[in-house]
Order: C-alpha cells, then structure tokens, then sequence
C-alpha cells in the first residue's frame, strides 16, 4: 500500500491535464501518460502505456515466450488522430520453473506514436481514450487486468513544453531496438538442432552474452540455452528450433542484444526447408485421412457401408454425385466449425478442437440422434430414415440429401478424436490470419471424405459391391448395436460433466423418443405422427435444461494418483527438481480414452513412474478450462490428446509425445528420462 501511495502521490506533481488518472489493478499500477504538456496542431506527440509492478511479477513483451499474453490497446480518439503501434524496449528472459518468459519487471513505459492533425478547428483540448488489456504474473499466478484510461491534451500554438514523465520517454527510447549497423554481416544456417547465427565484423560482444528475442513464438525453444562461441571477428549463436516444427525456420526475425544494445534483424536461414510454408496444410490432410480410422468415426462408417452397398448397380453419374455431396457436407461441417472457433477466439476466449462436447446439452442431444439412429436401423421408427440414408431410401429418390447430411454427421462424431499430426496443424491454423485457418480446416476436411468419395469414384470397387437385398435388413439390424454402444459411452460423459441428475434426464428423454418412435409406427396416421412430435420436443426440451457441475478428478482402474493440473503445481515439482508427466485428456475424447486404457494405465508403465518418482497430472478438459485452454495454446495445441514429459531439470525443455500412444513408446521416453537424470 505505501509503495502504491508514493507513485499515485510521484505522478500528482505532473501536469494533470497530460496526465491519465492511474488505474491500480492487483499487482500492478497502469496509466496513460504523455511526453509533452500540450500538443500542436500538425506535430506529432508520444503517449505511453506505462506500468508498475510488485516486485516477483511482471508483464510480457510482444513476444511472450513460453506463456503469457502481450499487452493490448484499443484507442477511441478524435477524428484526424491516428495512433500507432506500440512500441516494445528489450525484454528481459523470466523464468518460471521449466518455462522462460519474456517481459518487464519493475516498471516499464511503452511509447505510442501519437498523429496529429494540422487542423484541429480552434479545440482548446482533446480527449484521447485507450481501452487497456494485460496479464500480469508471478511464479505461481496469473492475474489478466484491463482498464479504461483517458488523456485531457491541451491545444497550444507554441512549442510544448516537456512533462515531468518525458525522462521515462527518454529511458524507453534507449531501450528500444535500433537498425543493425551497416557494417554488420549476419548470416544464419540450419542445424540438426536448429539455426546457428553468425555474427561477422562486430568485434568482441562484450557483456552480458548476445541473446536472440524471436517476434514469433513458434520459432525457437525459448527455455533452450542459447550457447555462445567467441570467433575472431565476432561470434556465433546457437538456436534450438520450437519442438513442434518439423523444419526449421526460414528466417530469423526479432531483436539481437548485444553488449546490453538490442537491435532489429531479419536474417534468411540457409538450408531451411522450401516447402515449410505447406506443411501445416499437409499435415491437416494427413490428419483427416487418419481420422476415419479412429473409433469416433466408427457410428457414421454404418451409414457409409449400407450407402455403398445401396449404391451397387447405379449409374457411374450417380455414385459420383453421391461421394461429391458426401464430400460438400464434410467440408460445409468444417467451414463452420472453423468460423465458430476464429469468431469466439477473435472475442478472447479459449476454445480448442471438440469444443462444443464439453457442453453437457450438447452431448445429450448426440445422444438422442445416435438412439434415434438406432432405432431406425432397428425398423423401430420409419420417421428420418430419409434423413439418416439408411436401406432402401439409400437407392430411391433424395439420396444426394442423405449423403449430404451423412457428411455433415461424420464431422460432428470426428470432433471427439484428434489423429495423428492434426494437433500441430490446427494449433498453427488458430493464431494464423482467417483465410489461412479456413485453408487448414478445408486440408482436414479433404482427408476425412477423400476415401468415400475414391470408393464412389472408382468404378471396379463398385462392381464388386453385392447386390441390394434381404441381407441388408439384418445387417442394418445389427449395425444399430454399435450405435446403442455409442449412446452409453455419452450417457458416461454427461455423468461427468454434470452429474446423475443428468442421467436421469438422458435416460427419460431417450423412453420418449421410443414412446415417439412406437406411436409413429404402430398408428401411421396424422394424430400419431403429431403426438410422436409432441414426445421428441418434450424429449429435447428436457435435455436443454442440463447444467454443467463442479466434478471430481477421474482415476484410471489400477487405482495410480493422477493429481489435478494447475500450473502452479508443474511450476512448483520443476523447481524441486522432480519429473512431471502430464496427460491433457477429456472423457468425450475416444482418443485419449484409448490411449489411457492401453498405454498409460499399464502394469509396466505405472511401476516405471513408480520407480522414477514421476508425478503424474491430469489436465482434464471435459469441461471447460481457461488454465487447460491456455496451456494447450502455449505448446502449440488446439485440442486433446496431448503428452508433455518434464525432465525436472531447468536446462531440459519439455517433451512432447505422439498423439497416439503405445506402452513401449511412454517407456522409451521414461527410459530416457532414466539415463538423463544418471547424467
């Protein structure tokens, strides 16, 4: 409190009208101040977002590093004005347990290029407005703040005259990056590792070391110690390339500090991989093909197989428009997911890849399609078996609409699994401007219908289908049974997301839709089939009302203590010095539900954690979670599953496992783990 009262008490003896009235947020002091006492019309004046931390935190640069989020400003000005970007000094390397930041501790001023217009129509003052967002930190807690702050500007023909604040404006500008000398040669070339950095004519770097500051996160590991090697003329710097990229850069851009002076550069990194610009595109490809072999897409393959039996004997136009709609459906599916994701994350929420499952109304109301599904397979109800494509109705008229629709659905039951290499590429698609994510999710979505609609396309795999028959009624019967299976497996995860209660309303809506279904068929007529309505929105509406609740931990069935994730807890067990495993999982996901079952709850794998005194933490996303959401985006993830190893040790960086786990994969990687702690 007196530290606060002396800076509110400092700043009362500048000129107030230059002056921002200080927001005290926790943690921190935030005001807009102003370099000169007035401004004048046609001359350019400086602004800055200054702030004031308690000691232990701090705020982030443009770059935030392994965590964090960079402060942000949204100015409402008077018309002529314009305000430039902010400008960042050089950051100081924070570490946090395994994880290096970069920020400001202290106090720090970030300047902001004010222009001014030659006209300002005899205004004695101007009003100037900035709607301010941060997030400020220490080594356990993560606090985000915004404020609104506001400027009164005096309008003065003469020169103006210099606040008691433009001493910081002077201290900002000396720590703010310059351009490279002229003299200077850079040069930059791939590794194995990375990118090493060759500095020529620039005599004895002095201290502290030269440190390269990437402007992007996804470029180098920013934990990874940058190893230094004095040449005659200069020196050389080693860059350990970000984990998640395949290839190394193409360039290097960010600030060099050398001899305590940062400076701008951009430098091309020879051998790096020409293609790097694709590969995110390909990767999401390859994902989407993969997709059709996860078990979440196991309820739609019913409809898949009975649409290409139930399309032996059609013309070739036919089949081909049948795969083409299918593929339409997929992709329109993909497209607004995609929208959805870019428009709420545009907004500052966190949302991820299978998103909507972790809405309990949601998984409800899949549910009920997939019993619904079910009992149509079943001959149970006629009612949507246009709908769902399934027996005859696939080879009469209005077929292009079931394929269609069969597309949409093979989207909706994909979200819970994530295949090998998507993980990477929709984490890359949601920090990319919207037309480069819509490329990403359009890659996916390509994978996931390119089989059916080769199948539809290749006219021997058609000739060999058998012919339309009596069989089909029996295999569409048994078919249903994997679809009821599905249906208990949601029931499960509702459970967890919002309790019993929640089961109970499932399981009542589910006896509606069979009263509906056997109302419907066993009249026919126009009361029947109104009552049966009256039953399904009765049904849905009670689904709707689900609230999530407040749950406890999952534990797998051998009993081993997965403790909750917290970031504050990985924080802490690093700095101990103790290996961390941590499983970012969620119940509606099929994927990490197998890799739990026959990977990580293994007899073998439990004992080697065991033996290494690895605590292991479960980052459960079944409901949603800011802390989850951050933590996925710092690695470069969109969605579960996702594996991360801690070492213990400040000098290794985290491992990322694959996506689908086996038990002599997480034993390899622990074995490792073995023979670098005897290191």
């Amino acid at each position: 409190m007196l530290r606060a009262f002396v800076l509110i008490l400092a700043f009362a003896l500048l000129p107030v009208r230059a002056l921002g009235a200080p927001t005290i947020a926790p943690h921190v002091q935030v005001e807009l101040v102003a370099e000169t006492a007035s401004i004048q019309p046609g001359h350019d004046t400086t602004l800055g977002l200054r702030f004031v931390l308690q000691d232990g935190w701090h705020v982030y640069w443009r770059n935030p590093g392994d965590s964090g989020e960079a402060p942000s400003v949204e100015w409402t000005l008077p018309p002529g004005f314009e305000a430039g970007a902010l400008e960042w000094p050089r950051p100081e390397r924070i570490p946090v347990g395994p994880l290096v930041n970069f920020g400001y501790d202290g106090a720090t001023l970030l300047p902001v290029r004010l222009r001014v217009p030659s006209d300002l129509a005899g205004a004695a003052s101007v009003d100037v407005g900035a709607r301010a967002r941060w997030l400020v930190c220490d080594e356990d807690e993560c606090v985000p703040g915004k404020a609104s702050l506001s400027l009164t500007l005096p309008v003065d023909g003469a020169a103006a005259q210099p606040t008691r604040a433009a001493p910081l404006f002077e201290q900002a500008r000396a720590a703010l990056p310059i351009a490279m000398p002229a003299t200077w040669r850079l040069a930059a070339k791939a590794t194995a590792t990375g990118v090493a950095l060759e500095a020529r004519d620039v005599g004895t770097p002095g201290d502290p070391a030269p440190f390269f500051f990437p402007f992007e996160r996804e470029v180098i590991e920013h934990a990874a110690p940058q190893d230094v090697r004095i040449t005659p003329d200069g020196f050389e710097l080693s860059l350990v390339s970000w984990s998640g990229a395949a290839t190394t850069p193409r360039s290097l851009d960010g600030v060099l500090t050398v001899g305590g002076r940062a400076y701008t550069v951009a430098v091309p990194v020879e051998g790096a991989a020409p293609d790097v610009a694709f590969r995110p595109f390909l990767l999401a490809f390859a994902g989407g093909l993969l997709l059709n072999l996860m078990p979440c897409v196991f309820p739609v393959l019913v409809f898949k197989a009975l649409a290409l039996v139930g399309l032996a004997g059609e013309s070739r136009r036919h089949v081909r428009g049948h795969g083409l709609v299918y593929a339409l459906g997929v992709l329109l599916s993909f497209w607004v997911l995609a929208g959805v994701l870019l428009a709420v994350r545009a907004g500052g929420a966190q949302l991820g890849w299978g998103f909507q499952l972790q809405s309990p109304v949601v998984i409800a109301l899949l549910a009920s399609l997939f019993f619904w599904m079910a009992l149509v397979l079943l001959g149970v109800s006629s009612i949507g078996g246009s709908l769902m494509g399934v027996g005859n109705r696939l080879t009469a008229g209005g077929g292009y609409r079931a394929a269609f629709y069969t597309g949409v659905l093979a989207t909706i039951v994909a979200t819970p699994c994530t295949a090998p290499f998507m993980g990477t590429a929709l984490g890359y698609a949601l920090v990319q401007p919207a037309v480069v994510a819509l490329g990403v999710f359009t890659a996916l979505g390509l994978g996931l219908a390119l089989p059916y609609v080769l199948l539809t396309f290749v006219p021997s795999l058609g000739a060999r289908l058998p012919r339309p028959g009596r069989w089909m009624e029996t295999l569409e019967q048994l078919l249903a049974f994997p679809l009821l299976a599905t249906v208990v497996w949601l029931v499960w995860v509702a459970s967890l997301q919002a309790g019993p209660e929640a089961v109970v309303v499932i399981l009542a809506a589910l006896v509606l839709l069979g009263l509906a279904a056997w109302t419907a068929r066993r009249w026919r007529g126009g009361f029947a089939h109104a009552v049966a309505a009256v039953l399904i929105v009765a049904a849905l509406g009670a689904e709707m009302t689900i609230t999530p609740v407040a749950g406890t931990p999952r534990s797998d069935a051998t009993g081993f203590a997965w403790e909750p994730y917290s970031t504050a807890r990985v924080a802490e067990l690093v700095r101990a010095g103790t290996p961390v495993f941590i499983d970012f999982t969620a119940a509606w996901c099929v994927t990490c539900q197998v890799n739990e079952r026959l990977a990580l709850a293994t007899p073998a794998v439990i004992a080697k954690m065991r033996a290494l005194g690895v605590v292991a933490l479960r980052a459960d996303w079944t409901r949603p979670d800011p802390d989850i959401a951050r933590a996925l985006a710092e690695f470069g993830r969109d969605g579960v599953p996702l594996y991360v190893l801690y070492s213990g040790r400040d000098a290794d960086p985290p491992r990322i496992l694959p996506q689908i786990l086996t038990t002599d994969i997480v034993l390899t990687e622990l074995a490792q783990l073995e023979t670098r702690s005897d290191t």
